[in-house]
């Protein structure tokens, strides 16, 4: 088919087709172009995020599974530390913009008086990063668990917590 036959039958196809034809033409050309500038990269975009998830979370997977490296346990500290740790807690709520606003303490005698362990509690007010980085801290600290964790806010807007945390310190009762 040569240049002079093809125009020949488009104009007996538009006289055919009619207004309807040529609008259907047109949304049909829409069409071909919206899927193929936002559908198809779309579903690729899609598809890439959910490969990328499934690794995600076979990584995930694979770290909850794998044992935790070998700890040396620390050497628990003496009684007489205890006065040095309450400083030291004070120093890192101060780091970490705590406000403590008081504290109460107890000890109890464990393992036939072997252990001492001292439970310290104390509200606090601050921010949540603050709180998670403070609650880290001290969980580096040899013989220092958290025993209970409380936090609330006013309104929902607020920025800043309430907190009533619970520590315990063992030490060794030499």
């Amino acid at each position: 088919m040569n240049a002079q036959q093809l125009k020949w039958q488009a104009r007996q196809w538009l006289r055919s087709a009619g207004v309807l034809g040529i609008v259907g033409l047109g949304l049909g050309a829409f069409a071909l172009i919206v899927y193929t500038q936002d559908v198809r990269p779309f579903t690729q975009d899609l598809a890439e995020r959910e490969l990328q998830l499934a690794q995600d979370l076979a990584s995930l997977k694979s770290a909850a599974t794998a044992p935790p490296p070998a700890a040396l346990p620390a050497e628990l500290k003496t009684p007489d530390s205890f006065t040095a740790f309450l400083r030291e807690s004070a120093q890192i709520a101060g780091q970490h913009r705590l406000s403590v606003l008081q504290s109460e303490y107890k000890t109890v005698t464990e393992a036939d008086g072997a252990l001492v362990r001292y439970g310290v509690q104390f509200p606090a007010n601050g921010r949540y990063p603050d709180l998670r980085d403070f609650i880290a801290a001290m969980e580096e600290q040899p013989g220092v668990r958290v025993e209970a964790l409380s936090i609330s806010r006013l309104q929902i807007g607020d920025e800043l917590l309430t907190v009533q945390l619970q520590l315990s310190y063992l030490t060794e009762a030499r």
